[in-house]
């Protein structure tokens, strides 16, 4: 019989993250008006669900299924085939940059997964404006203060996380969850 590579309580696990995530970027909104802000709560939640499912690809599949949700429900600014790209590479980038360098739970690892991650999107916006010939909001204020943004945010966002596993464990949810296993 042939194992399956996540299971369905990962899945499940992955999928809340990922509504997590959509519901994030709805409700929790900074009037800050600077690029790449809602980072801050994307990354924390990307980390956060990598590390509760520990197996690569883990943050690549939360960013696809809150990129299907976020499509669903009409969120962001060039359509539906943009949110969903700009979603899964947030994951893609994130799942690279731990593959790379390791535990989450060591904030720099965080921060620069988060840096990672989130420039990743900024990638994805960026071409689409190139391709597309809009006026896209970003490109009009400098792609360096962009970038900045993105990154910044991104690398807060992911120690944010790394902070949130470092006090999980220290309450015993990854214990907890060996012992559902």
């Amino acid at each position: 019989m042939k194992t399956r590579y996540f299971s369905t309580f990962q899945l499940f696990l992955m999928t809340l993250f990922a509504v997590l995530i959509v519901v994030a970027k709805i409700a929790l909104r900074l009037p800050l008006q600077l690029s790449g802000h809602s980072g801050v709560f994307w990354m924390a939640i990307i980390i956060v669900g990598s590390r509760v499912v520990p197996k690569i690809g883990s943050a690549s599949l939360i960013g696809l299924l809150s990129g299907i949700l976020a499509s669903f429900l009409g969120l962001g600014d060039f359509g539906a085939i943009n949110t969903l790209l700009s979603y899964t590479m947030i994951g893609v980038g994130t799942d690279l940059a731990l593959l790379l360098l390791g535990n989450p739970e060591n904030l720099f690892v965080a921060g620069i997964a988060g840096a990672l991650g989130h420039f990743c999107k900024f990638l994805v916006k960026w071409a689409f404006g190139a391709i597309t010939g809009a006026p896209v909001g970003f490109i009009a204020l400098g792609l360096a203060k962009a970038i900045v943004g993105y990154i910044v945010f991104g690398a807060i966002g992911g120690i944010l996380g790394g902070l949130t596993l470092i006090a999980l464990r220290k309450a015993g949810y990854f214990k907890y969850l060996q012992e559902k296993k």
